[in-house]
Formats: structure tokens, sequence, C-alpha cells
């Protein structure tokens, strides 16, 4: 009997191929006006408003940070309700984990709103779980505090959770929360990094990944 009873992903990146698309408005809507060299890498899997704060903070951001904020929010709608597309196989990867009686849920940095309008346009529910990062009272990604209050909205205990994440930071945040983490880069390369249990590089190897794992 598997030790498993819940399997969480991530949404952005694993969901849906929408990291290209927020990678170009960090470059081209926030890097170019600030006088230093930021990474993606330090942004992907964060909460936006968290990394345009500590981006102010450490760059200074010409006319503050929601002033950068609100570039995304104008981004949102066009990003989720129409360029995204969905993992292939999803919908049924969902089901086979349902079937073998595991709750399913979607932990994310992305506001509520933007999770609802995936889950809606792709049917994704019934999902057991959605946690935004706008749900907590605490920092969000890479620190553990979004998979803690999914855990706890369940039932379980973290240990009891599979989660998928693409991102350094969203693998950080799983593991430190202490579930076992699968490293899923839809169509790259994907290395595994501190925390990672294993690794998926395509939609099929995630879901033979997955389903062994929780057997």
């Amino acid at each position: 009997m598997t030790r498993f009873r819940a399997v969480l992903f991530d949404m952005d990146g694993v969901l849906v191929d929408s990291e290209a698309h927020w990678q170009r408005v960090w470059r081209e809507e926030v890097f170019a006006h600030v006088a230093g060299d930021p990474s993606v890498r330090e942004v992907t899997g964060r909460n936006y408003r968290e990394s345009l704060a500590d981006l102010d903070e450490d760059y200074g951001l010409p006319g503050g940070a929601e002033r950068f904020a609100r570039r995304f929010e104008a981004a949102a709608d066009a990003v989720y309700g129409e360029a995204v597309s969905l993992t292939p196989g999803l919908p049924d990867l969902l089901d086979a984990l349902r079937g073998r009686d595991l709750a399913v849920g979607v932990v994310s940095s992305a506001p509520e709103a933007w999770i609802r309008t995936v889950v809606e346009r792709f049917d994704l529910d019934p999902l057991d779980v959605a946690v935004s990062a706008e749900h907590l009272d605490g920092p969000g990604k890479p620190a553990p505090g979004i998979y803690e209050r999914a855990a706890s909205a369940l039932g379980v205990n973290p240990v009891e959770c599979v989660v998928v994440e693409d991102s350094e930071n969203g693998v950080r945040a799983a593991a430190r929360a202490g579930a076992t983490v699968v490293r899923f880069r839809r169509g790259d390369d994907v290395d595994p990094t501190t925390g990672t249990d294993a690794v998926a590089a395509d939609p099929a190897e995630l879901r033979g990944t997955l389903l062994d794992l929780v057997g």
C-alpha cells in the first residue's frame, strides 16, 4: 500500500506552458528597466509581487513595484485565457490518480483568479484543494508554508504528498515542507536539484514516474 495520500501540482510550467510568456514579461517589461543584472531563475516559481518587492529593494524599480505589478495583471487574461496550452495527457493523469484514491490539488504562486481561469478553461475540476500564495500570511515559495497549508487543508501530512514542480524555488518549497518532489520541465532538459526525488522531461515520463511512486 502506498504511503502517499495526495499529489499536488504547481501550475505555471507544470499544468500549462506559461513560463515562456512570463519570462518574456520579466525580461522586456521589468529587467529592461533595472540598473542591474537580475535573472529569470531568481523570480521563476515565486509570487510576482514578492519578486517585484525584492527587485525594488535591491535595484530600485522606476515608479515603484506596483507600477510593474500592473503589467503582470494586464497580461494575465491573455496568457491564461488564450496563449497557454495544457500539458498533454494531464486530464487522464488526474483521473488515474483519483482512481487510486489520491487527493489531487494545485499549489501555485499565482493569484487565485489566475488559477481559476486555468482550472475552468481546461476543465480540471474536481480538485480537492487549490492554494494560491495569496492565501498565505507568510512568504510564498521557496518557503514551505504554501505546501504545508495545502496538506493541512487536505488533512494529511506533507510527507504523504507527492509534489510536481518545475522551478528551483518550487522544488525548495516542497522539499522544505517534507514532500516527495518530482521536477518536471515540459520538453526541456531537467536537472535534479537539491530536494528533488525524481525528474521527468516529458508528459509520458511524468505519468510513469508518478504512477510508479504512488503504486
